[in-house]
């Protein structure tokens, strides 16, 4: 059965629910020309909504926590796009972000390919200042000393050059990238490199509780499902072997929405057209379930 939206959860234009303000509002951003090449992540949000097999009432099993039992949780549906431009449909979801931010406590965005962050990410510091960025990605997407165009390999620099960013942590960078003068450009610019090697040296959970440690205030969390061994996300248009594993990212994201104050979240790069049996999906959706169910736990206990 197709979702229209995340889950069945409510539909709304704005982020509002009979006026008033809601907790969650998850908006599809169906762009991907910002991508180099393999194209397909503009069929992404419809994936990830479409993911589950699950329906009704939903129990978090770790957490002990009905998933939207303690929060307000809305779908306002996708942005325009325009599939000529690239800087309209920017131009259009960054309106549309801004309205809905507006509007709910938390943004959760369904990408697209990266350069939708960006958009996003600019509504979000126009409400809540500038934002602790956490980051998965196999690629630090610092490229662009040389040009401003905005592309899904350039998204993380514009940011920090816009004033976006107040620190930034990216975890499971690997492969084959930027040159060192650009790593060190993002080390002079308040972003810590979390590689996997790295990762490897200190094991996952240190590095997660290190990153918990240092992160405060309102933060953004991003996740660019290449993150991922492509054993566990194979539909993605920038594949790198040697990731995180499914069960790794989907407890980093737990652990981090139980304990810091997540303002915006995403979930990118999500390719069905290279996506054998729609795992890559599965797990973008549950990236997002983590999340709702991580702040749904938060603020059960808050009550």
């Amino acid at each position: 059965m197709r979702m229209k939206t995340f889950h069945g959860v409510p539909e709304s234009d704005d982020g509002r629910i009979q006026g008033r303000s809601t907790d969650i509002a998850i908006l599809g951003a169906p762009i991907d020309l910002g991508a180099a090449d393999r194209p397909g992540a503009r069929f992404g949000p419809d994936a990830i909504r479409n993911a589950p097999y699950l329906s009704g009432e939903i129990f978090h099993i770790p957490l002990e926590t009905q998933v939207f039992a303690h929060t307000a949780v809305v779908d306002v549906g996708d942005c325009d796009v325009s599939i000529a431009s690239h800087v309209q449909s920017i131009d259009n979801l960054r309106k549309k972000a801004r309205e809905v931010v507006s509007n709910t406590g938390c943004l959760v965005t369904l990408g697209g390919d990266n350069s939708v962050v960006l958009p996003v990410m600019e509504a979000v510091a126009e409400r809540h200042g500038p934002v602790a960025f956490v980051h998965f990605d196999a690629h630090t997407d610092t490229w662009g000393e040389r040009t401003p165009k905005l592309t899904h390999a350039t998204v993380v620099r514009r940011a920090v050059e816009q004033g976006l960013i107040r620190r930034g942590h990216q975890i499971g960078i690997r492969g084959y990238g930027p040159f060192g003068e650009v790593l060190r450009w993002g080390e002079e610019n308040g972003l810590t490199v979390w590689s996997m090697d790295t990762i490897e040296e200190l094991g996952f959970n240190e590095v997660i509780q290190s990153v918990l440690m240092q992160v405060t205030g309102p933060v953004y969390l991003s996740i660019d499902i290449d993150a991922l061994d492509p054993a566990y996300a194979p539909g993605t248009g920038t594949p790198e072997p040697g990731g995180l594993t499914s069960r790794e990212l989907l407890s980093a994201v737990r652990i981090l929405a139980r304990n810091l104050d997540v303002v915006g979240f995403d979930v990118v790069e999500v390719s069905p057209p290279y996506d054998q049996s729609e795992i890559t999906a599965i797990v973008a959706n549950r990236c997002v379930m983590e999340l709702l169910s991580a702040k749904t736990h938060r603020a059960r206990n808050e009550r």
